[in-house]
């Protein structure tokens, strides 16, 4: 009776530790996955853990939105122009790599935020590889639960693909977001009783001054109508282009003059793209 006790109050006090720190694998919940995932694309590396000044992950402790947890990275002065690859990882979701980040040989990422599902209590992670070879991981828990089988939301107007933009008042970080169901193959049409086919946002290349700054593949952990936000050290120079295709194969782009506060694209056909 005592030992139970005592593991409640354990994870009690744990639970309330604050949303983003680096923690060892033996503090974060039981996951095979992460043991898989680990040798699949690090069995060799060494994965730095302790210098949050580098770089660091916040989510929440206890998500709002199970079906739209916002996670943000952030990149230190050391970190900017050395970052290669970013992957982000929900140990416990069906698919568990939400996001692959490729970024541009000395291009100065600063942070990036995006918004995720969470199937259920698990790490999350994000590993950094640098341009020399070095591996940083941080790693943060997220309690939630239906995160990925969660119903879709409300049909409203507007144009599947249709892109928009929101730059920050100093020009340092852009807001994208994108309006497509990312379903994940796990949810139930209500009508029906069927499940709804997986179609998500399969790869995003993010653009600035007619140079790629930074290319994603990603697949169903990411929300509804996904979201990108990318900030830099200096400001982003227009014209800011993103060009996105999905699970289907349709092709959306979109490219931000910097004449307006916020504009939009859209191309819905299989291999073709709009802008306006």
């Amino acid at each position: 009776m005592h030992t139970r006790l005592l593991k409640r109050l354990c994870w009690s006090l744990l639970a309330c530790c604050g949303p983003s720190f680096a923690v060892s694998d033996a503090q974060t919940p039981a996951s095979g996955a992460w043991e898989y995932l680990q040798r699949q694309f690090y069995p060799d590396a060494t994965l730095g853990l302790l210098d949050d000044n580098y770089m660091s992950l916040e989510a929440p402790a206890n998500t709002p939105d199970p079906s739209a947890t916002p996670l943000t990275l952030h990149f230190g002065a050391a970190a900017l122009g050395h970052i290669r690859q970013i992957r982000v990882i929900i140990d416990n979701n069906p698919s568990p790599v939400a996001a692959t980040f490729n970024v541009a040989a000395g291009a100065r990422v600063a942070e990036i935020g995006l918004r995720v599902r969470i199937d259920r209590y698990t790490s999350v992670r994000a590993i950094a590889e640098t341009g020399e070879g070095r591996f940083e991981m941080r790693s943060t828990w997220v309690n939630a639960s239906g995160g990925c089988s969660a119903p879709p939301g409300p049909m409203t107007a507007g144009t599947l693909g249709e892109i928009r933009f929101r730059p920050s008042p100093d020009s340092h970080s852009m807001l994208i977001s994108v309006r497509h169901p990312n379903n994940s193959g796990f949810q139930i049409d209500a009508r029906s009783g069927e499940p709804i086919p997986a179609h998500y946002v399969s790869h995003i290349r993010f653009s600035v001054a007619g140079q790629t700054l930074l290319e994603a593949d990603t697949g169903i952990s990411l929300s509804e109508n996904p979201t990108l936000r990318i900030a830099s050290d200096r400001p982003l120079v227009a014209p800011i282009t993103v060009d996105m295709v999905d699970s289907n194969d349709a092709h959306f782009n979109a490219s931000w003059s910097g004449a307006l506060a916020e504009s939009a694209a859209s191309g819905a056909a299989p291999g073709a793209g709009g802008t306006r």
